[in-house]
């Protein structure tokens, strides 16, 4: 259901036609290649070929990739153009692209004047830094009036130093006396950490000072290559950093001007990009002197497309049916509505390739669930109308257009619900006809107002829980019977539908017709033998009571149905929050400061209630699907199919029809 069948390949060719068939299955895009290093381990594959591809090229090529990507990322720092809210890829053919790209010998120049550009900037950027740590080093020391490289005279030592903040300055200075009472100690300066000190004393005295003062944690405070004073020399460094900041506008300004050659950098990227994907690939590829071998994946839809290329490249292949439980890379195809939902399933985990596909499935649950949770035309139209504006406007591609449509979806579900239960904007128009113009207007629901009846709801949540829970057993029931394995499915899935069925007939029956309590006591029974019944005849061992175990299990089925009641919870929600921002907006009654701050408030509620409830019904819809529907039969952890393509940053290169 909705993965694509894939065969295995296996090729050998001749060394001579390797570079023009990869070249071919790159422009194709349908085969995936395998990693070879378990063959390299088998004496038998080891003893006749090796690995193939060339590292040292590869580590070129990423290493010319990373130098145009600073590039860009230089120019793109100080562009003064309006960037789009989202970066998407230009569609260009392929004829097209070669002559855009041309031979690449101008746009290599241009990067390395782009980068050497950067370079100094880089270095002056470092400069000014070195520049503001110096001045920050100094500006305790302003109070300090002698040149900083006065160390003294013949007879007299001048020492420059810092001490903790903590430090008994005064103590000190009085050890410093009686050890040198010639010894002056000046405090110039404090801040939290650290206090900064001159001291002055006679060089046959300097020893006896210092062992006082290193007693009291004292450090010399360096300052090399400077002269003069604080003062002067914070003055001369103010001046060369005006300099050094006016060197880096006018780098900043011609790194800017590049910007119009932005586009020429992206091709070369992205042929870059392409060149260093092909000399990977072949690192995939065994070979002896005179030919190659690898082995892969190819779709079964492919398969004619893949054979043409290698009989043209005369290669010798084989394609062949995937062993009896071995996996696959996982391709989905859904067609139409359902593919938006895919952004859904890839956010878990992709079905292993023996696996169904859910998103067929769960798709239309998760319309609905979204929709009942957040169930409000206003916001529903803001949605849908935000989302496929956005589509319209930029070319989103893969997740992000699938997430993007799915949401859009899923603001069309909210409009329906919201129409259902009455609600638009909460009750906004009531609120603001009665404020404003003293009348009665109502919306009037098509189906019923949940905030009145809130046990309908209730009710209707977790039928419908039920019936998505049943669903999810259902295709575990068919994955067991398409494997043949028939009890299974019977004791695992359609016993519990018979008790299950049978105790909510038993519960809840009564009301609905006479003689339901009695069919439902004997369908529980029924259910119940085979669960139990089902282990005690084919376990073995502490295996046949594990019956009366799944028996107990009950409760947690319950539980996933009582998990089904946040619909109505999300949805009271959403709407009693509208009505409460709505009922505040007309606290100031009518006329025109009314209107204004009901308006103020009415933006700035509806926008956080939108935004809080938007983002609340994507992730508990989610979580309805990972947990309680995904839980009854999905596995998942499936390995994306990942073809040899043409895998490109900034152009999306088009195939031409013939």
């Amino acid at each position: 259901m909705a993965i694509v069948k894939m065969k295995k390949l296996s090729v050998i060719g001749l060394e001579t036609e390797k570079a023009g068939l990869l070249n071919r299955l790159m422009d194709l895009g349908a085969v995936e290649l395998n990693d070879q290093s378990e063959k390299l381990l088998d004496s038998e594959w080891s003893s006749i070929v090796t690995k193939d591809g060339d590292e040292d090229q590869v580590s070129e090529l990423d290493g010319r990739l990373a130098k145009v990507e600073t590039a860009l990322e230089a120019i793109a720092r100080y562009d003064t153009a309006k960037k789009p809210l989202f970066r998407t890829r230009k569609p260009m053919s392929q004829k097209a692209y070669d002559e855009a790209l041309g031979d690449g010998v101008a746009v290599s120049q241009e990067i390395l004047e782009v980068l050497n550009l950067y370079d100094k900037w880089s270095e002056s950027k470092s400069e000014e830094n070195t520049i503001v740590s110096t001045q920050a080093s100094l500006t305790p020391w302003l109070g300090y009036e002698l040149p900083l490289d006065m160390a003294g005279t013949r007879s007299v030592r001048v020492m420059l130093g810092i001490v903790p903040a903590v430090a008994d300055v005064e103590g000190m200075k009085k050890q410093v006396s009686a050890a040198s009472p010639d010894t002056v100690v000046t405090v110039i300066g404090q801040d939290a950490e650290q206090q900064y000190l001159n001291v002055i004393c006679l060089r046959a005295e300097e020893e006896a000072v210092l062992d006082v003062l290193k007693s009291y944690g004292f450090a010399f405070a360096l300052f090399k290559e400077l002269t003069g004073t604080a003062k002067e020399n914070i003055t001369r460094l103010n001046e060369k950093l005006a300099q050094v900041k006016n060197d880096q506008e006018e780098l900043e300004q011609k790194i800017a001007s590049f910007a119009g050659h932005k586009e020429e950098i992206q091709y070369y990227y992205d042929s870059l990009l392409m060149k260093r994907d092909e000399a990977k690939a072949a690192e995939n590829l065994l070979k002896t002197k005179k030919a190659f071998y690898f082995d892969g994946w190819v779709p079964d839809g492919a398969c004619d497309q893949v054979k043409k290329v290698l009989e043209d490249a005369g290669c010798s292949y084989e394609i062949v049916e995937p062993e009896k439980g071995e996996e696959t890379p996982v391709l989905l195809d859904n067609k139409g509505l359902v593919v938006p939902f895919e952004a859904i399933t890839s956010m878990y985990a992709l079905p292993k390739s023996y696996e169904v596909d859910p998103t067929p499935i769960f798709a239309i649950f998760y319309f609905i669930f979204y929709g009942m949770m957040f169930a409000d035309m206003g916001y529903g139209l803001i949605l849908a109308g935000a989302c496929f504006l956005l589509l319209k406007k930029f070319p989103l591609e893969n997740t992000a257009y699938r997430l993007v449509k799915c949401l859009g979806f899923c603001g069309i579900s909210t409009f329906i619900w919201g129409a259902l239960f009455g609600g638009f904007l909460g009750d906004i128009v009531t609120v603001v006809a009665s404020t404003f113009f003293g009348a009665t207007v109502e919306i009037t629901p098509l189906w019923f107002n949940p905030l009145s009846d809130p046990m309908k709801l209730l009710i209707f949540s977790c039928v419908l829980g039920t019936v998505h829970l049943f669903i999810g057993m259902g295709v575990k029931a068919y994955m067991y019977l398409k494997d043949g394995k028939v009890a299974e499915a019977i004791i695992e899935v359609f016993a519990w539908y018979l008790f299950l069925i049978g105790l909510a007939l038993l519960l809840f029956g009564g009301s609905l017709f006479d003689g339901a309590a009695g069919i439902g006591k004997w369908l529980a029974i029924a259910g119940a033998v085979i669960i139990v019944g089902g282990p005690l005849i084919r376990g073995k061992g502490v295996g046949k009571l594990l019956g009366l175990w799944d028996l107990y299990g009950t409760t947690s089925y319950l539980a996933d149905i009582l998990s089904y009641s946040r619909l109505l919870a999300l949805g009271l929600a959403s709407a009693v929050i509208a009505q409460v921002f709505n009922a505040l907006g007309s606290l100031f009654g009518g006329g025109v400061v009314g209107a204004i701050l009901f308006i103020i408030i009415a933006i700035f509620g509806h926008a956080l209630n939108f935004a809080l409830n938007a983002l609340g019904s994507y992730v508990h819809a989610s979580r309805l699907q990972y947990v309680e529907f995904f839980g009854k039969f999905y596995e998942g952890g499936g390995d994306q199919f990942q073809p040899f393509e043409k895998k490109t940053k900034y152009v999306k290169l088009v195939k031409e029809e013939k």
